[in-house]
Parts: structure tokens; C-alpha cells; sequence
């Protein structure tokens, strides 16, 4: 096989008779299968600790993360000092970092707009760990559960899920399934088929880890902008356990079932709505420019649907990473994407806790929307429409609202959306305006707005029926 081939270039016909031998060939086979079944096993594979649902992912995660439990909030806050140090360093001496430090250069090349919000969020979390400044940032309802809670969580999600991501992407599985489900999710979606492995691990393991295997499929050459983007923002649904979470604290555990498929069919009537409409409609189906594209699914001569998968797969094992330069490459990443993301989303979490919590600020934004509710004389208008709109900073707090929410249909409304308007600006949103995807903040705001707009008929419709 050439070159070009084994980077993933589009296979002539004249190679396809290669490409069977190396389908029936037992190495080829193996190393396609065996990490692939590993990268199932990890991301995709549901387990029961302790009485904890949860996949192998989070076992490994709470194995990491228990020897540094008591020090968890010393290690988030020094590691976001860190990153504001390093970035403060590259803005005032410019170094040449890109081709003879490429690690610090990913890691702390930055704009000065991006810079504050890394100080704003070391600025915080100083304040959290000394307990200094106004009591309402580090109180425990805003910068102590972010610091305490989500900050962790983030930071060993992002981590674990990236050591370990490329058994599931470099090894073929998603070349595999994404071949076998082409049609229904062109038909479906206008999305090639591996988008559906990116779902299944948002579901199963967490929004950001579906995210993250997008983001690295666009930036490898094997999603277009558009493809990406439509995937980013309509497939990183809230994973499963987490969604446990918000139906307790929404109080609709007791139908929890009912409630998780009525959001996962919601998703899929809202997916087939947005990427028919602008601004996802309107990009380009071009490749990342600097790797081009490093596909090819359309299949040569009779070759069986089944056979052409396989093809496809043991094609992208033959130029899979060894093991040390897939652990390497996961970890720097990891450490690049943390760099970029933890700082501004804790800043953004904790900033949105203030003022939901302890300011009127989203009363006042959503008054319009309370006028609308109340004209469809919907129960307890003024408390439900500021959940309407939290979700876009941060997913817990519509939950937190809807706790609060007399009416069982309406917390089945908010509980529905904040697991599914899916681009809260803490995590989601971050992690996609600091990647390569042409996707800027009035993009989100306009796909979060269009989301809500799809997606609060459905649940109220559901709500209706249900309860």
C-alpha cells in the first residue's frame, strides 16, 4: 500500500484486491479487533460498582483520581495558575514555541481574550481555596461546588477519556460501524454513520467524551466542518448516570425511564431538524485544511457492504499509533486541552452560579419568555423561564430550578432540556470554541436558542401524555 494510502487518502480500485487480502489476513485482523474491543470495553460498556452504575471509563477515572482525593482542589486551582502563567508568558515574549516546544506551544498559545478568562478562573478558584473576597464566590452553592465538584470531574474526564480515546478512533471501529450505518444516517441526519458512535459514548460515558471524539475525527481529516459541527452540537447528549443526577434533583426519579426516552427521542427529532437549518446548513463540507481529507467510503466494484467495512477497518489499524506513542500522544491532549478548557469553564460555571442563585439577573432576561408561558397559561411561568435559559452557561442549574418547581410536568420540562439543549457555554460551548471547528459564540447562542425553540414542545407534548 502507498503512502498515501496508509494515511487514509481515497483507495483507488487497483488497490481494493490489497485491501481483501489485508481483510482476511489474521494480523490485520487482530490489530483491528483487539484494541477495538479494548476501546468498547472502556467507553462503551456498562458496569455496576459498589451498586454505582456506571462503564469501565469511570472505574478507571475513580482509580486515578483516589490518591489525589484530599488534594483535588490544591491540584485544579495550581494547575489553572499554571496555565495563566504560561499563557501570560507566550503573550509578552512571543517565544518561537510551535516547531521547537510544540507541546507548551498547544498548551499556552493563546489571545489575550482567552487569557482573561484563564485569570479569571485562576482568580477564582485563589479566592475559593483562601476564602477571600465577596463570600458569595466561594459559597457553597456557587465556587465551592464548582471548585469541589465539577472542576474535578472535568479535569479526570478529560484526562482518562483522552489516554485512552484512540483505542476506540485509531484502530478502525469507527471506520467499521460508521461504514455499516452510512445509509440510515445520511437518510436520517445528512451525517456519515460514525456519528453514531459518538452518541452511544455521550450517553454512556460522559457529554464531553462524545465531544472530544468528534473534535478529533474533524482535526484527523475524517469529518467535514459541517459534519463536525452538526455532530458537536446535536450528538455530546448527556451521558446516562449523569442524567440519573439531574431526574433525582428534578425529583422525577420515579420515572426516570420514561423520562430518559422521551430525551433520547427528543435528540433525534431535534438532530434531524437543526442540521437542515442554519447556521450548520450554511457550512462548508470541506476538511481541516492542514490534514485534508483522510477518508474514503464509497465502495469499489461488487465488494459486499460488510467486506468494505472490514476493508476500512483493518486499513486504519495498519496506520494506528504503537502503544507508547498512543499513550504519549493522549497525554499531551490531554494536557493541551485542559490547558485551554479548565480555567474559562470553571470561571464560566461558577460566574453563572452567582448569578442564578443570588442575583435576578436571569428573572430580568427572562421576562419576555415568562410572558409567553403565561399567555399559554402554563403553571408557575415566572419560576420555570429563567430555567429556559441557564442552560446555555451551565446544565446542572435548570435542574437545580426545576427542584424547585411545584408542577410535575413542568420540572419534566427543564429536567428534559437541561440534559438536552447540550451547549452549556461551562463545558460544551468552551471545549468547542477553543477546537478548530468554525463555530463562534453567536453560532451557539443561535443553535442553543434553536434547540430550545424545537425541543420545549416535544417534552411539554410528552409531558402531557406521561403525567
Amino acid at each position: 500500500m502507498s503512502e498515501e494510502q496508509t494515511q487514509g487518502e481515497p483507495l483507488t480500485a487497483d488497490g481494493a484486491d490489497q485491501l481483501t487480502v489485508q481483510a482476511v489476513d489474521l494480523t490485520g485482523l487482530l490489530r483491528f479487533t483487539v484494541p477495538s474491543l479494548i476501546g468498547i470495553l472502556i467507553f462503551l460498556t456498562p458496569v455496576t460498582v459498589g451498586g454505582k452504575s456506571t462503564i469501565v471509563m469511570g472505574v478507571i477515572m475513580d482509580f486515578v483520581r483516589a490518591p489525589f482525593d484530599a488534594f483535588l482542589l490544591e491540584i485544579l486551582v495550581g494547575f489553572v495558575c499554571m496555565t495563566v502563567a504560561g499563557a501570560g508568558y507566550f503573550l509578552v515574549r512571543k517565544p518561537a514555541w510551535e516547531n521547537s516546544r510544540p507541546i507548551l506551544f498547544a498548551m499556552f498559545e493563546t489571545t489575550p481574550g482567552w487569557f482573561l478568562m484563564r485569570l479569571l478562573g485562576a482568580a477564582i478558584g485563589l479566592m475559593v481555596y483562601f476564602e477571600v473576597g465577596p463570600a458569595v464566590v466561594f459559597a457553597p452553592d456557587t465556587g465551592g461546588t464548582v471548585f469541589a465538584e465539577i472542576g474535578p470531574a472535568l479535569f479526570f474526564t478529560v484526562l482518562v477519556a483522552l489516554l485512552f480515546l484512540p483505542f476506540l478512533t485509531d484502530f478502525g471501529f469507527l471506520e467499521f460501524t460508521g461504514t455499516l450505518l452510512r445509509k440510515p444516517f445520511e437518510k436520517l441526519f445528512t451525517l456519515p454513520g460514525r456519528a453514531a458512535i459518538d452518541a452511544t459514548s455521550s450517553l454512556v460515558a460522559a457529554a464531553s467524551v462524545g465531544l472530544l471524539i468528534t473534535l478529533k475525527q474533524y482535526e484527523d481529516g475524517r469529518y467535514t466542518a459541517r459534519e463536525a459541527a452538526s455532530v458537536a452540537t446535536n450528538f455530546s447528549i448527556v451521558s446516562l448516570p449523569f442524567s440519573l443526577v439531574i431526574a433525582a434533583t428534578a425529583k422525577l426519579d420515579h420515572m426516570f425511564f420514561t423520562w430518559y426516552l422521551t430525551v433520547i427521542g427528543a435528540c433525534l427529532i431535534c438532530a434531524a431538524v437543526m442540521v437542515r437549518l442554519k447556521p450548520l446548513r450554511a457550512l462548508s463540507d470541506t476538511y481541516y485544511e492542514p490534514v485534508g481529507k483522510q477518508i474514503h467510503e464509497e465502495r469499489e466494484g461488487d465488494v459486499s457492504l460488510f467486506n468494505w467495512a472490514l476493508m476500512q477497518a483493518v486499513g486504519r489499524a495498519a496506520s494506528a499509533p504503537n502503544i507508547f506513542q498512543l499513550f504519549l500522544g493522549g497525554f499531551k491532549a490531554a494536557l493541551t486541552t485542559l490547558s485551554k478548557v479548565i480555567g474559562p469553564s470553571l470561571a464560566i460555571a461558577t460566574i453563572t452560579s452567582i448569578l442564578a442563585f443570588h442575583t435576578s439577573v436571569f428573572d430580568v432576561v427572562a421576562w419576555p419568555i415568562y410572558l409567553v408561558l403565561d399567555w399559554a397559561a402554563l403553571p408557575e411561568a415566572q419560576r420555570v423561564a429563567p430555567g429556559l435559559l441557564v442552560g446555555f452557561m451551565e446544565q446542572f442549574t435548570p435542574a437545580v430550578i426545576a427542584s424547585g418547581v411545584e408542577d410535575e410536568r413542568m420540572r419534566f420540562v427543564l429536567a428534559g432540556l437541561s440534559v438536552s439543549q447540550l451547549i452549556y457555554m461551562s463545558e460544551v460551548g468552551v471545549l468547542i470554541m477553543r477546537s478548530h471547528l468554525p463555530l463562534n459564540f453567536a453560532d451557539l447562542l443561535k443553535i442553543f436558542a434553536l434547540r430550545t425553540l424545537i425541543l420545549f414542545p416535544v417534552f411539554l407534548g410528552a409531558g402531557h401524555l406521561l403525567i
